[in-house]
């Protein structure tokens, strides 16, 4: 069984960071974080499918689930500004997570915007070293993300859609040839990896990320973590 609370997670200028914690009523050994995209909430189909996988799995998960899309506060903010606020929510966000159990297997699954996040918690944080990631849509097109990721030395999967502006063919062989990591290319599929105006190909590519990501979760790690 799985219980849902929230977190007390104190962010940016002492605010609350909108969370929802899933806790395995059992033993874990497993954390996952999960961080959306800007307007694409943990409540959509990629993060939905990817933390009910994660509790099947028996991980427990943190659904961060900001949504600056809806603060004019923060769109007033200079871009540096932005990034000081969100990073500072994330951060505080995976040491919330942190301090729940004792875990040896820690994942970060990131959408679009979340994977800048990634980015920065995987340069900045030693407890995630080794810990999996998974990129959904990454924003290839940014040369500091690129570097960031190309860094990581723990397992790792990429995703996303040929007609996804941030798509970028030789951005992504770099990256798998750096890390070793697993990619998915989804044809025609978008920012949000559907194809327009086919619904059928579009769940049938949702299918296909989700098949790598049990891949990637399904495989024993070493105890090395947390």
């Amino acid at each position: 069984m799985v219980s849902s609370q929230t977190l007390k997670i104190v962010g940016f200028r002492d605010e609350r960071v909108p969370n929802t914690f899933l806790r395995q009523d059992s033993e874990a050994e497993h954390v996952a974080l999960l961080l959306p995209g800007l307007r694409y909430t943990c409540d959509m189909p990629l993060l939905h499918y990817s933390a009910r996988l994660l509790l099947h799995l028996g991980a427990d998960a943190l659904r961060v689930e900001y949504a600056y899309d809806r603060r004019a506060d923060y769109q007033a903010l200079a871009d540096a500004d932005q990034e000081r606020w969100f990073f500072t929510d994330v951060c505080a966000a995976w040491h919330a997570a942190l301090a729940q159990r004792s875990y040896r297997r820690i994942t970060l699954i990131g959408k679009s915007m979340g994977t800048l996040a990634m980015g920065h918690l995987l340069t900045t944080e030693p407890t995630l070293a080794r810990a999996e990631a998974i990129w959904l849509t990454p924003l290839l097109t940014q040369d500091a993300l690129r570097k960031q990721m190309r860094q990581h030395r723990g397992r790792a999967l990429f995703a996303i859609g040929t007609a996804d502006p941030f798509y970028d063919a030789d951005a992504l062989a770099e990256l798998r040839a750096a890390t070793g990591g697993d990619v998915v290319v989804v044809e025609d599929a978008d920012h949000s990896l559907e194809i327009k105006d086919d619904v059928i190909r579009s769940v049938q590519a949702l299918e296909q990320v989700m098949r790598a990501v049990v891949e990637i979760l399904a495989k024993v790690v070493e105890p090395s973590q947390g």
